[in-house]
């Protein structure tokens, strides 16, 4: 088992079903962008006693209907930015709660969230943890990347 994929995956089911009513569940197919696919990518980086960052990448159109429910309004309704910070909020939720499994003192950056074409690829670090899920048929993943250290 990767490091703490049975918290991942009560955190991310719990902050799914709590903020947006919906039921997400793991699933052991990988989420693999296909060529082109808009990706949205949320991540939140922690400093401190553990170095490195927690990443949520998903394509844009279930970020599209995340941001809907969370702020009641019609797909066509939303902007960009309304998007990105539904998705930024789903991130910074997730890490909060995992920081709080890692040696302290650890620090959350705010949510930063970008658009790419092959998720979330941060230089300096490595996959430690990646958990793909699935909701309404589309699939994402929630990742732990810890720094590498320079030595």
């Amino acid at each position: 088992m990767q490091l703490y994929e049975t918290e991942i995956c009560q955190y991310t089911e719990s902050i799914w079903k709590n903020i947006l009513d919906l039921d997400v569940k793991k699933t052991e197919e990988d989420y693999c962008p296909s060529e082109g696919e808009n990706i949205l990518a949320g991540c939140v980086h922690i400093s401190g006693e553990w170095e490195g960052a927690v990443a949520l990448d998903c394509p844009s159109e279930l970020a599209k209907k995340v941001a809907s429910i969370m702020f009641n309004l019609t797909e066509d309704e939303l902007s960009s930015d309304l998007i990105q910070d539904a998705l930024g909020e789903l991130t910074n939720m997730t890490g909060g709660n995992l920081k709080s499994l890692l040696p302290e003192p650890c620090y959350l950056s705010l949510p930063a969230v970008t658009m790419t074409e092959y998720g979330l690829k941060i230089p300096g670090s490595e996959l430690t943890t990646k958990v793909t899920f699935k909701c309404w048929g589309y699939k994402f993943n929630v990742s732990i990347l810890k720094k590498v250290s320079a030595n």
